[in-house]
């Protein structure tokens, strides 16, 4: 009776002892998360771009006010102005990138501006007015401080990943995810391998297609439900990555969201991706979170950036 009375009060207490250190990780994830500091930095530029349209478009975000959504949601946001871009990158339309070594030239700014602030626990640069080829400079960033523990989600319309070919100018925008994942000249690396990127909402597919890269098609999201969809994307990767959150705004479908950049006829809707981002910016392994593609001037009256504003506090409320 003695011995049996001991069984049962040894396997008591080891299952105490798990139960307690998995609530004790579930807090301390829910803590990291609830003391982030998010950094807004906007990033005047076209060098990625094919064509003007997104030079200064932080300055939508601020006019409508999205520091103070974003502490009406319950976060600490410090708005951190902008990047220093160079004045006078070259522009033109010369293989296999266009404007390069403008693209380069502004990566490099980004990511030295961004760097030191992810040396400090607890504080997420948040990067709004840029194209997509800005995820190139910010991983580059955050390589230097998780190393090969690198996870990049990429919420795209569009894969992004044209090779550069010598007899075509194509936009850095349009490369960027082959880029990150391939050896080049192009930029210092180190590249990512596919495993680490996962394209999410894409309609228009892949131009490389790079075996073991993530991949979910805007169909498969609608299969399974934007909620499930995200669950099984950060499932997939380590517990220990540093996480890169790029949403180009051209996920969304053009009837919903028109000021995208590129607008895709065949696209989330706003609800859906609301869903999506309720789950990913509520990660507490987000070091990164950048809004590409939003073109202020097909938003003259800021309804769309008042649209994304919404979308990203109510997917940041504590």
């Amino acid at each position: 009776m003695k011995r049996r009375q001991f069984l049962m009060s040894a396997a008591a207490a080891v299952g105490t002892k798990l139960f307690t250190s998995q609530a004790g990780a579930q807090s301390a994830g829910s803590v990291a998360r609830e003391s982030r500091t998010f950094h807004v930095l906007g990033v005047p530029l076209r060098a990625g771009s094919l064509l003007p349209g997104n030079e200064n478009d932080a300055q939508a975000y601020r006019e409508e006010q999205l520091v103070a959504h974003l502490r009406a949601a319950g976060c600490k946001v410090v708005d951190d102005g902008d990047v220093a871009i160079p004045s006078f990158l070259p522009h033109h339309s010369i293989p296999p990138i266009r404007s390069w070594p403008a693209p380069r030239i502004a990566w490099e700014a980004v990511r030295d501006r961004v760097a030191p602030l992810l040396q400090e626990p607890n504080q997420v640069p948040f990067l709004v007015g840029c194209d997509c080829s800005v995820v190139v400079g910010t991983t580059e960033a955050l390589t230097r401080v998780a190393g090969d523990g690198v996870h990049v989600l990429y919420l795209d319309g569009d894969f992004d990943d044209a090779a550069p070919e010598a007899g075509r100018s194509q936009s850095a925008a349009s490369c960027a995810v082959w880029l990150l994942t391939h050896a080049s000249p192009f930029w210092a690396g180190p590249v990512l391998r596919p495993e680490q990127v996962s394209v999410i909402g894409w309609t228009s597919p892949s131009r490389s297609a790079a075996p073991g890269m993530g991949s979910i098609s805007l169909a498969e999201l609608r299969r399974t439900g934007p909620k499930q969809a995200a669950t099984r994307a950060l499932a997939s990767v380590p517990a220990s990555a540093a996480v890169l959150l790029h949403f180009d705004t051209d996920v969304v479908a053009r009837n919903e969201l028109p000021s995208a950049y590129f607008p895709h006829d065949q696209g989330l809707t706003l609800s859906e991706t609301a869903e999506l981002l309720r789950v990913f910016l509520r990660d507490p392994r987000i070091r990164i979170i950048e809004i590409s593609e939003y073109a202020a001037l097909r938003d003259l009256d800021r309804q769309n950036v008042n649209k994304l504003i919404q979308l990203l506090a109510d997917g940041l409320r504590t």
